[in-house]
């Protein structure tokens, strides 16, 4: 009767346990990790200057964590990313192109057109942009063309300017990985040295330390 006893007690224990699986990602804290953190804690473990706009250069541009992790979450819902290693490397990319959320158009050293919080060219946003039924027309009114090629300055911060609002910039990344790395995305949901290779190829430029290294505390903030 004992052993039959401790038995079913420990069956009992080992259906819970798999029936509550452990370091499971959960969108709304950003993470895997069950330490009682939140999706602003996550962010900034990642963006510690996030924190704070105080002393920010545009500060019509700067955004602090808490804001920003709404508009995050819920461009990884609508775009139906849950991959920890993507999310990572989305946070990661987004961290260092805004300046850890300090820009939203490119001032260094001011391309016109560039801009979004993973600072897109202006082709990229033209894409973007006509991706919303509510953007498009606007974008058609500024050129029907397929590229930008051949806007002016004016044309292509216009073109821009469709995408800058948070419900749209903060999906910048989001929306770029599903529809420009569809041939990356095994490699970069595998995550390390060679998923980090892949998604910058993608986006168009190299490892380098600093990106490794946001890269790096991005993976940590989610999967510790």
């Amino acid at each position: 009767m004992q052993f039959t006893i401790i038995t079913l007690s420990f069956l009992g224990s080992l259906a819970y346990a798999f029936a509550i699986p452990k370091n499971v990602f959960d969108i709304n804290k950003l993470s895997c990790r069950a330490d009682g953190r939140n999706a602003v804690t996550s962010l900034l473990e990642i963006a510690p200057l996030s924190k704070s706009c105080d002393g920010a250069e545009f500060k019509d541009e700067c955004a602090t964590s808490e804001q920003a992790a709404p508009f995050l979450i819920q461009a990884f819902q609508d775009f139906q990313i849950t991959n920890p290693n993507e999310i990572a490397a989305v946070l990661g990319l987004i961290a260092l192109e805004s300046g850890q959320f300090k820009y939203n158009i490119n001032h260094f050293p001011g391309n016109p057109g560039q801009g979004t919080r993973n600072m897109q060219g202006p082709d990229f946003n033209l894409d973007f942009a006509r991706s919303f039924p509510n953007l498009k027309a606007k974008a058609d009114a500024i050129t029907t063309a397929p590229t930008t090629a051949g806007l002016s300055k004016d044309q292509l911060n216009a073109v821009r300017a469709l995408v800058l609002p948070d419900m749209y910039s903060w999906a910048s990344a989001a929306w770029f990985l599903t529809t420009k790395c569809a041939d990356a995305r095994p490699a970069i949901q595998k995550g390390g040295d060679e998923g980090l290779e892949a998604y910058m190829a993608c986006v168009g430029t190299t490892i380098t330390p600093e990106r490794a290294e946001f890269n790096t505390k991005a993976a940590k903030a989610i999967m510790g």
